[in-house]
């Protein structure tokens, strides 16, 4: 059985690394719907950043359909996000070496984040064999499990990131964006994994 390992955030801790960003708009009431200046009819566009942070896009038995999970819930909530005047801006990294890492504040492998912060705040990893193979020696290597509703997945189902995005879109107005700060160190596992890791391309990022 995979060995689990907790480790749990809450806002509180999750605080110190972030910072507080812009919001969408410059003006002081372009962001409202129905605002003066505009017509009947029309909606303001609100942005709503989507971003899936990967150690690996080709291999990871978890990344890959997580990824295909979230760009299902994007796609299902696309059009219903347009008639909310909201525009979902979907984003793939792949994070290749430490200093991206720390750069994306990248705390677990997979991690979902909208509008710059995480949709599962308590982290929970357990050994990926498929991640181990991406090292030198078959280093252990730990990568995201998802909780929902009492099960554990070691990919994300489709409901976590569906609910997700569609509470933030109902609360758009009340969650500004934040922007991460640069980690000074990593976790101990990834880590681990970036000093065992085999040499590989460049990194790749949409």
């Amino acid at each position: 059985m995979d060995e689990i390992k907790d480790r749990k955030t809450t806002p509180e801790t999750l605080l110190p690394i972030f910072q507080a960003g812009t919001n969408c708009c410059s003006g002081s009431s372009c962001c409202e719907t129905g605002a003066a200046g505009t017509t009947e009819g029309e909606t303001t566009n609100r942005i709503l950043n989507v971003d899936l942070l990967v150690i690996d896009l080709e291999t990871c038995a978890r990344c890959v359909p997580t990824g295909d999970q979230l760009q299902a819930a994007v796609s299902l909530l696309t059009p219903v996000a347009a008639a909310m005047g909201i525009e979902l801006k979907y984003r793939v990294i792949v994070v290749q070496t430490p200093e991206e890492a720390k750069e994306h504040v990248l705390l677990t492998s997979p991690t979902i984040r909208l509008n710059g912060l995480d949709i599962a705040q308590d982290i929970r990893e357990s050994v990926c064999e498929s991640c181990g193979d991406l090292t030198d020696n078959n280093t252990l290597v730990d990568c995201r499990e998802w909780h929902y509703r009492g099960k554990v997945y070691s990919a994300a189902p489709l409901p976590p990131p569906l609910e997700a995005i569609m509470g933030v879109m109902l609360n758009i107005d009340e969650m500004p964006p934040v922007v991460p700060i640069r980690l000074e160190e990593l976790p101990e596992n990834l880590q681990r994994y970036f000093d065992n890791k085999k040499p590989q391309g460049s990194s790749w990022c949409c």
